[in-house]
């Protein structure tokens, strides 16, 4: 049985990245010394079980159309209305001057825009950056 990636034990994961470390390219070391921090960072500031909830939102399948609950001419309007939202609002797909963000939740409790893609932006050749 697989586990699930939302439910790996924390110190397990740390000794498995640790002994994982002596068997890959050192091009690669660092790239697994950054993820091993990350984690240890997630830990230490209590922000584990958000990562785990992170997770287990990033396995539910994307729908084939995805509409923006918002649409804003420009960022100043998106971050008035970000202003005035509850932090249930995390997660919301917004769409400022033509590009797709998501509602994100910072450390602090506080909510930002953060550039997003739904599954057509992904998909078209032409995707703008």
């Amino acid at each position: 049985m697989t586990t699930r990636p939302e439910d790996f034990e924390f110190e397990a994961l740390c000794q498995t990245l640790e002994s994982t470390v002596e068997h890959v390219p050192e091009t690669a070391r660092d790239a697994l010394s950054a993820a091993a921090n990350a984690l240890h960072y997630l830990y230490v500031t209590d922000q584990f079980t958000a990562f785990r909830e992170y997770l287990r939102d990033t396995d539910t399948p994307v729908p084939a159309s995805i509409d923006p609950a918002h649409v804003f001419p420009d960022v100043t309007r998106a971050e008035e209305w970000l202003r005035k939202q509850p932090l249930s609002s995390w997660g919301t797909l917004v769409k400022v001057a033509g590009k797709t963000f998501a509602v994100g939740k910072r450390a602090e409790m506080r909510l930002i825009l953060v550039p997003s893609f739904t599954s057509q932006e992904v998909d078209s050749p032409e995707r703008s950056e």
